[in-house]
């Protein structure tokens, strides 16, 4: 199943206060999501799939590259000549928008041409539904309703080790998240399925989130056999993210130095050093999170400061 407790999304739905900040070691202000990149063969085709099923806005990202604006943050696309492995094997399961009505959703979706890596699924008796796309490249893109909004939602990962996986995103980027101890429930009972009551299915489930910029970061162990809640592939070791068609996700930071130099002292691994991306016009650096996860940290101003949103103010003077 990829969403967290479904008693939580209608606590973070009503805005009740469950969520603790994180207490950073040095004074950076807390990371901002700034984007998730792919792999793809077609840039205008994805751009083009993405405006017409999720309302992403084509932009110009920093006056050179195509891309898409979704809330707050982008999708940046690097162009391949063959399709890029799918995310079987990783911790980077899939990205996931809201959706409000599932069943009617789905139906438009489908008379629209939306290809399904997964079809319509109930979850505690009509109590929310959930649908997996698949991207133009294969890529998984879930529609959940257990938020209900049509708004980019979700980051969903996998973890040898939830609460490990949660605190280097709250120690390290300043996500919001419950530094609790989630413990692991074992196996889930025999013939569970999504009919289940939510609360009893996602007891079942060893799980828990961080949230950055309003985005949810799903957290789910890794499978070491076939479950009810994973079709995907069942792998001892993850593989690296790098390379597959949801290549990495990005956060920023209006200043990367202090950054740079407080990860590295923490013994986070640097897989490059801060460069300058004369393609993108920007500056960032790349490290290894938990099981594999490519993230880059990207020297950028939030929007609605973005540099991107200057050029376009600029040119219109």
């Amino acid at each position: 199943m990829k969403s967290h407790k479904f008693k939580i999304l209608i606590l973070l739905a009503l805005g009740i206060g469950v969520l603790l900040p994180s207490i950073l070691a040095a004074q950076d202000p807390p990371a901002r999501f700034h984007h998730v990149r792919l792999n793809v063969t077609d840039p205008k085709a994805s751009i083009d799939y993405y405006k017409k099923f999720f309302s992403a806005v084509p932009v110009k990202f920093r006056s050179v590259s195509d891309a898409l604006l979704t809330d707050r943050s982008y999708i940046l696309f690097n162009k391949v000549s063959q399709p890029a492995p799918i995310n079987d094997g990783t911790a980077l399961w899939h990205i996931g928008w809201g959706g409000i009505d599932g069943p009617s959703e789905y139906k438009w979706r489908t008379a629209q041409g939306m290809k399904w890596a997964k079809d319509l699924v109930t979850v505690g008796k009509d109590q929310a539904y959930f649908m997996y796309a698949s991207g133009p490249d294969k890529e998984e893109v879930e529609v959940w309703t257990g938020t209900p909004y049509q708004r980019y939602n979700h980051v969903h990962l996998l973890a040898k080790d939830p609460n490990v996986t949660r605190d280097w995103y709250i120690n390290h980027l300043g996500a919001l998240g419950k530094k609790d101890q989630v413990p692991n429930p074992g196996a889930p009972p025999a013939g569970m399925t999504f009919g289940d009551d939510p609360e009893k299915l996602f007891g079942a489930i060893w799980n828990t989130f961080a949230i950055v910029d309003g985005v949810i970061f799903n957290i789910f162990v890794k499978p070491d056999k076939p479950v009810f809640w994973y079709d995907g592939e069942v792998v001892d070791e993850f593989e690296e993210t790098d390379g597959h068609v949801i290549d990495h996700f990005a956060f920023s930071y209006p200043d990367i130095q202090p950054v740079y130099e407080r990860m590295k002292a923490s013994g986070v691994r640097i897989v490059k050093r801060i460069a300058w991306d004369d393609k993108l016009k920007m500056k960032s650096f790349f490290v290894r999170a938990p099981d594999g996860v490519l993230v880059e940290i990207v020297e950028a101003d939030p929007l609605p400061d973005a540099s991107w949103l200057r050029h376009v103010h600029s040119e219109n003077k």
